[in-house]
């Protein structure tokens, strides 16, 4: 039979080893505790415990695998993680404008970083394409309010917002396409009210990523505005529902006699419509309204984009819009993946492992319109239209997420060129696949 102090020696070795074991400090002061609930020390032990307590260094860094590669120091005021993406996807055409082949569509690798606690980083390279993706530093006080400086994703609409890693379809809708997306420039945003109330305040050189203004004496930055709210945020219901209405404009000056934009549509397949101006400058306003609504593992989203040109007095505008039904037939409810920014990854209810089980399956349909009947009036010489002014595409899709980090993603894209042939097609289908990996 062990004596008292026999018994109190034990007691200090086990939660020594337990303590180096399962993650140091931490882990012994824990078990500690748990043992002194349980009458195993006596106060006095405990107290002597707890006065020879071994200092640790705060500034000293513990790994962890939660979705991503990650260490942080013991306080959490400072944080590391590799993050990375990769998308290999196979197109297949009924046409011969377009090459059916396997393709590399993704490849990001980059760090995400917390400094302070209030200090955020991430930079992320594409070398795919040798080129920047994500370069950014965050002044994060609060999560009502962040500010952002550097080359980032401007929240100016809902599946914008939504990482290519989570969209429902392998591409984005062609309403989507009107987006200013990734820009240089700096980006105020935040909750006032968690999952009911978003705003984003915006101003960027509206000339992409990676690129600067093309001309010294028309270089006007973009300035844009954004609120979402979220309906059933305020109702109390967010755990099962969704309710989201969101707002989005930006307006701006550009450089002329050049492209305004191009577009290839939804499978990537030939450039449908190029609009141009010979102006030496104009003005563009883009306006977007999107309604998300869902209840339990239904989802619709459906969006519309206007873009407005005027060049010197002479106006255009291209609208596209989307309508989306999703279903996760395995039941995930949408609202556990849904932020005000977009949507994010889902996790099975049950990981297909090799102990079984389904993987997360989800389905949907998508119907898009491109118009841009009034890109080019015909009193406007200073605009230009060439392709088709009206484009109707629909497209079927299932995913399959087996874990978290891990999806196969299946689409059949039909696209309707309406009278105006491209590439001497008035129709295209494409069937593409996707298999993907995040970090």
């Amino acid at each position: 039979m062990f004596t008292r102090s026999k018994k109190f020696l034990n007691t200090v070795v086990l939660a020594s080893v337990l303590g180096t074991l399962t993650g140091g400090a931490y882990a012994n002061e824990a078990l500690i505790d748990k043992l002194y609930e349980k009458g195993v020390i006596s106060d006095t032990e405990y107290k002597e415990i707890k006065a020879d307590k071994v200092d640790v260094d705060p500034n000293s860094l513990k790994g962890k695998w939660k979705g991503g590669f990650k260490w942080e120091t013991l306080d959490g005021k400072n944080k590391f993680q590799v993050a990375g993406r990769i998308q290999m996807d196979y197109y297949d055409y009924d046409h011969d404008n377009e090459e059916s082949e396997y393709s590399i569509r993704r490849v990001y690798l980059g760090v995400k970083g917390t400094i302070d606690d209030i200090w955020g980083l991430e930079a992320t390279y594409n070398p795919d394409a040798s080129n920047l993706e994500y370069g950014f530093l965050d002044y994060k006080p609060s999560k009502k309010f962040i500010t952002r400086f550097g080359q980032q994703k401007f929240y100016a609409g809902f599946e914008e917002g939504t990482s290519s890693r989570f969209v429902d379809f392998l591409e984005r809708s062609v309403a989507d396409g009107l987006h200013p997306g990734k820009q240089i420039g700096i980006q105020v945003f935040g909750e006032p009210i968690k999952k009911t109330f978003f705003y984003a305040l915006g101003h960027y050189n509206g000339e992409g990523s990676n690129a600067g203004e093309a001309d010294a004496a028309n270089d006007g930055q973009d300035t844009m505005v954004a609120v979402a709210y979220n309906v059933a945020g305020a109702m109390s219901k967010s755990k099962d529902v969704i309710a989201h209405i969101g707002y989005a404009t930006a307006s701006g000056n550009r450089d002329g006699t050049a492209n305004i934009f191009s577009i290839d549509g939804e499978a990537r397949g030939d450039t449908f419509g190029t609009w141009t101006t010979t102006a030496n400058s104009y003005d563009r306003d883009y306006t977007n309204v999107v309604l998300v609504g869902a209840k339990g593992p239904f989802k619709f989203m459906t969006e519309r984009t206007t873009v407005e040109v005027d060049a010197l007095g002479q106006s255009g505008e291209v609208e596209a819009s989307q309508l989306s039904l999703m279903w996760r037939l395995t039941g995930e409810p949408y609202a556990k993946t849904y932020s005000m920014k977009g949507m994010k990854g889902v996790k099975p209810n049950q990981p297909f492992n090799s102990k079984g089980g389904l993987g997360s399956w989800e389905v949907g349909i998508r119907k898009s319109e491109w118009d841009a009947q009034a890109a080019a009036p015909a009193a406007a010489t200073n605009l230009a239209y060439a392709g088709s002014t009206l484009v109707k595409t629909t497209t079927l899709g299932v995913t399959w997420v087996p874990v978290e980090k891990v999806r196969f993603k299946a689409n059949l894209v039909t696209t309707d060129y309406g009278d105006t042939p491209v590439g001497g097609e008035l129709e295209e289908e494409a069937f593409i696949l996707r298999a993907q990996v995040d970090f």
